[in-house]
């Protein structure tokens, strides 16, 4: 079955100015891959019958960026860079726009530069902004107000992508660096970020919005009825901003990838929950395999019709996409069992 992934990552150039890299071995374990727009990332989508890959900037990413100061211009230069890439191989390539959220208005402007580019379908922001290690700041303070009344009127998805949390924060599992990142960390940090954007009402003030996240909905499709529960048991509602429970909202501002998280259990409470609408196939290449990202969507035990939307019709309605797709038998891809 042909397959749009949306969590693809890519090094533009000048990347090496993200100091954060040093403390992410992956950085480096997949340095090449990560440079790669070509040949080997191409054979590796054909592995696994992925046809078309949206490709974004690897965490940090402009949120993280060393020197405030160039950041509309290096925004500019990162994201031509990316259009340029795409244009090389237009029927397998688009990308999500980086953004530079240090100042919202910086952001807002280049959003309305590039929105209507047709290699971009929408931005890719990773989590909070401390470029030039200011203070963290994160997407439900007022002050992002414009931004996403910009994102709501152009029509713009806005993927929401993990980082750790700021080197300056304690956290209960620092002490255990492997906690910190993309075992337990970076979801953490990004399910947060989504409960105060939910609870803040940024998603009643904008309610087209249309936000993006990935490995299965960082947690919160799983514990979403427990955060309802004992918000209305503790008598809580009428103290917090938001309309709509955390299961509403994910339910109508809310999309999730299955980028990094290949469990079929999972997966099928993502559905009760959300439904197969709002769910999307990705990888997270190149941390993640593809052969065994294509196997497993591949080898699911749902209906025809659910496999195609998870595989590409859902991405490609949210972000206008076209892929040319064939009615084809399922084949599994062969796989080496030792990374199934």
């Amino acid at each position: 079955m042909k397959k749009i992934a949306l969590e693809e990552a890519i090094i533009p150039e000048g990347m090496d100015l993200i100091l954060e890299h040093k403390s992410h071995p992956e950085y480096s374990q997949h340095y090449h891959s990560l440079m790669d727009i070509g040949d080997i990332r191409l054979a590796e989508m054909d592995r696994a019958n992925i046809e078309l890959s949206v490709l974004s900037i690897t965490t940090p990413g402009l949120q993280g960026f060393a020197l405030p100061s160039n950041l509309q211009l290096v925004a500019c230069q990162w994201n031509d860079y990316i259009i340029k890439a795409v244009q090389k191989h237009p029927k397998r390539f688009k990308a999500f726009a980086c953004l530079p959220t240090y100042a919202p208005a910086l952001a807002v402007q280049e959003m309305e530069r590039i929105y209507k580019t047709p290699e971009i379908v929408g931005c890719l922001l990773n989590g909070y902004d401390n470029s030039g290690y200011s203070t963290a700041k994160y997407l439900d303070n007022p002050a992002y107000d414009d931004f996403w009344a910009c994102a709501e009127t152009c029509d713009f998805p806005v993927y929401i992508h993990p980082r750790g949390i700021p080197e300056d924060r304690k956290a209960t599992y620092s002490d255990y660096p492997a906690l910190r990142g993309s075992a337990w960390g970076f979801h953490i940090e990004t399910a947060e970020h989504i409960l105060r954007l939910m609870l803040s009402g940024v998603f009643d003030r904008y309610p087209k919005l249309k936000v993006i996240i990935g490995h299965m909905g960082e947690m919160l499709p799983f514990w979403s009825w427990r955060i309802d529960h004992r918000i209305k048991e503790e008598g809580l509602r009428e103290k917090i901003a938001c309309k709509k429970t955390i299961r509403e909202y994910l339910q109508s501002n809310i999309f999730i990838t299955t980028s990094g998280y290949f469990d079929t259990p999972a997966l099928l409470h993502a559905i009760a929950t959300m439904g197969t609408d709002r769910i999307m196939f990705s990888v997270d290449y190149p941390y993640e395999n593809c052969v065994q990202a294509g196997h497993w969507m591949d080898t699911l035990s749902l209906s025809h019709e659910d496999k195609e939307k998870i595989a590409y019709k859902n991405a490609s309605g949210l972000l206008k996409l076209q892929i040319n797709v064939q009615d084809e038998a399922l084949v599994p891809h062969p796989v080496n069992n030792e990374i199934v």
